[in-house]
């Protein structure tokens, strides 16, 4: 298992597990039910005393797949008692989460992580982040659905608690993963389309547990690296811009949240910091080799004027431009 240690204060307690209810119908309010060609949709809107957001709850045959976009205003802590067995895939796109297993430990879930496990009874702590976004997307499926369609020979699927649970989530997911979000299809063409999805996701899952990670690895290394020193190029090279994350997510085709990660890993800072350490770096060049005024000094990295600039370099340098010059010519 994979264990971090993460601090949650001022959290609200949601306690179900002397409860039928599930999580989204305490947390939520139930807007509306729709049933179309035995395809079952449930939307519920956070309730204001959690925060803000939405969970869409579709479900068809045996498949249940739960659509959550909200923000928390403090922690949430939910207990919950499973007393059934099933499979869960889960896609954490962004947000934070801490499922806590009585007698095992905790494992933290963050932004791009990605995981089938078979569920089976346990009692659990579920602590979900307050002040960001969470988006995620969930697959519930019975036990008997992996056997029924012929997976039951490729893998059983991981414990909750058991190691290497984690896999990164691919630009193949979650390009599926948004064909499901932004799916417009109606009648029982919906439903095919929702299984098909769930089968991809399924087999794709199965392929990357089955290689240990290794093709996985693999595929995004030399691609995944690529992508991040063009981004750090792109940064280094126009120092007069201010790109967001979203903006270089979708220049190289990554993921956001798997860039902002990555870039992390690989270069030590985010993509933010590694911005703002090379506009530093720039002036500092400038004030000390030339003798361009300060504002210009400013315009010349992307600052509006010479206040935001003087501000940023002073509060990443000590001293202020004006001083770091002086200090640097006598």
């Amino acid at each position: 298992m994979v264990k971090k240690r993460r601090d949650f204060n001022k959290v609200k307690k949601v306690d179900l597990t002397l409860s039928n209810k599930s999580v989204y119908e305490e947390i939520g309010e139930l807007l509306g039910t729709k049933n179309v060609n035995q395809t079952k949709v449930d939307t519920f809107n956070i309730k204001n005393v959690y925060g803000k957001g939405s969970v869409n709850l579709i479900s068809f045959e045996d498949i249940t797949i739960a659509i959550c976009a909200f923000k928390l205003e403090q922690e949430l802590i939910v207990k919950q008692n499973f007393c059934e067995e099933f499979v869960e895939l889960c896609f954490l796109i962004e947000g934070e989460k801490v499922v806590s297993v009585r007698g095992f430990g905790s494992v933290f879930f963050e932004s791009g992580d990605a995981y089938m496990a078979r569920i089976r009874c346990f009692d659990c702590d579920c602590k979900i982040a307050a002040n960001r976004p969470c988006k995620e997307m969930s697959i519930r499926l019975p036990v008997s659905f992996l056997s029924k369609h012929g997976f039951e020979n490729d893998i059983m699927p991981k414990e909750f608690v058991d190691d290497n649970l984690i896999l990164p989530i691919t630009n193949e997911v979650l390009s599926i993963i948004e064909s499901i979000e932004q799916l417009n299809i109606s009648g029982s063409a919906r439903r095919i389309f929702l299984k098909a999805k769930v089968f991809e996701l399924l087999a794709i899952l199965v392929s990357n547990y089955k290689s240990g990670g290794a093709e996985l690895n693999a595929s995004m290394g030399s691609n995944l690296l690529k992508k991040l020193f063009t981004v750090k190029r792109i940064v280094d090279e126009n120092l007069k811009m201010n790109y967001s994350v979203n903006e270089l997510s979708r220049e190289v085709g990554l993921n956001k949240t798997i860039l902002d990660r990555e870039f992390l890993r690989v270069f030590g800072l985010t993509v933010h910091q590694h911005s703002i350490a090379q506009k530093i770096k720039r002036a500092k060049s400038l004030l000390c080799n030339t003798d361009l005024p300060i504002y210009e000094i400013a315009e010349e990295i992307g600052y509006k004027n010479a206040t935001h600039f003087s501000a940023a370099f002073k509060r990443e340098v000590g001293v202020a431009p004006k001083n770091y010059r002086a200090s640097t010519t006598q």
